[in-house]
């Protein structure tokens, strides 16, 4: 058994473990797999622990981002960031190495986002709802916000604009690749079904500005969004990419939500009214195997096969886009498609790790909205089946393990 009895970092705005546990004076064994401790916006560190034999004797060695410590019983360790390094001191002195740092936004990263702003694929084209945001809104956003980052406006935007209907190409564009596959190919058959499906009042692929955000112009037909997509998806799969990266840099920036103040947070899925079903809810995570293709085969499950697979109840799972809830049980029904999501924090948690209140950003701002950016752990506790408005939906309860900076 290991523990952290202090962990020090200065300037971090969160500091959490992915598995769940508090990050002091938590038991772990080496049962217990990877722990991934975040201290958000700046880095983390990876933990696990193994048994080995020698002599016939058994003895532990704790890896702490490559590093080794050998205990042969209970292990207390305290842990110090300094600079781009980390010290880990037990029993036997200080072990020094270098954390993983926080992913940087790029020069390319932001050129991108850029030119979907030139170009007016962002933010969102006259919305027919909503109150859109001034470019000295947003700017004043970002000053109170991001008062020392100098991607502060981009920030404030990639926000804004995910609050609109862009948030379409977003999901579409970063959960539907094949993640397994060399260069993280797009699943374009089903892109296209689902945007062809897409039928919210005034968002349909009859509009022109609901088509922008694709880079493409009113279909008439599901082949006509398939030959458009496969004429753009080059040039637009990088910038969707550039984009996500940004809006994921802006949630870890903000101050995490107080359980205290939002004790359970709901989610009404799947979030495409027409265009999505339950069907495409696993290919989402990180762990649905199809990611791995063959790319012939679209990102699709049946959702009870995958009841009893990577949703089943103990299982952790990894989203592969962003994910919105609300703290009102009543609209999540209302927005349900099918799946519905009650989620509660790690136990004996205060905030909520590794994500952000961005209703302040937002194109709607009556609507209350917590963002967890990809990708983020949840453990599946349980489901039940329940009936909205003479329609089976699943109820699924979730435990938040928190943003994890890269799948593990």
């Amino acid at each position: 058994m290991w523990t952290i009895t202090s962990f020090n970092v200065a300037d971090a705005i969160q500091l959490y473990a992915c598995d769940g546990k508090a990050v002091l004076n938590a038991g772990r064994s080496e049962d217990d797999g990877i722990c991934r401790i975040v201290f958000s916006p700046i880095g983390y560190i990876d933990f696990s622990s193994q048994a080995k034999e020698e002599g016939g004797l058994t003895y532990f060695i704790l890896t702490v981002n490559g590093q080794q410590i050998n205990y042969t019983s209970d292990l207390s360790v305290t842990i110090s960031i300094s600079g781009s390094n980390f010290t880990v001191t037990g029993p036997e002195g200080p072990l020094t190495g270098a954390f993983t740092p926080f992913p940087e936004l790029t020069g390319t990263t932001i050129n991108n986002f850029q030119q979907m702003i030139d170009t007016k694929i962002v933010p969102y084209q006259d919305p027919p709802s909503g109150t859109p945001k001034s470019t000295a809104e947003l700017q004043a956003l970002a000053a109170k916000y991001f008062p020392e980052n100098g991607n502060g406006y981009y920030l404030a935007m990639a926000l804004y604009d995910w609050t609109s209907s862009s948030f379409i190409r977003q999901d579409l564009f970063n959960q539907l690749q094949y993640t397994g596959v060399v260069g993280k190919p797009l699943d374009l058959v089903t892109i296209s079904r689902v945007i062809w499906g897409c039928n919210y009042p005034g968002y349909s692929v009859k509009d022109a500005n609901f088509m922008n955000q694709f880079m493409m112009t009113p279909a008439n037909s599901l082949e006509d969004v398939y030959t458009q997509l496969q004429g753009v998806q080059a040039e637009l799969k990088p910038l969707a990419e550039s984009e996500m990266a940004v809006y994921s840099n802006a949630v870890v920036n903000l101050a995490p939500p107080s359980v205290e103040e939002y004790p359970y947070l709901y989610r009404g899925a799947m979030s495409m009214s027409g265009g999505y079903n339950t069907g495409d809810f696993s290919p989402s995570m990180f762990e649905f195997e199809g990611n791995n293709g063959p790319t012939f085969m679209p990102l699709y499950q049946a959702f009870s096969e995958a009841l009893e697979g990577i949703f089943k109840p103990g299982s952790i799972i990894t989203t592969k886009g962003p994910w919105s809830f609300s703290n009102d049980l009543a609209g999540a029904k209302v927005w349900q498609n099918g799946i519905l999501i009650t989620l509660r924090p790690p136990v004996g948690a205060k905030v909520w790790p590794g994500c952000a209140n961005i209703t302040e950003f937002s194109l709607n701002p009556g609507t209350f909205e917590i963002d967890m950016a990809p990708p983020t752990r949840y453990r599946i506790e349980g489901y039940e089946w329940t009936t909205i408005k003479d329609k089976p939906v699943c109820h699924i309860t979730m435990t938040l393990l928190g943003y994890c900076v890269e799948p593990m």
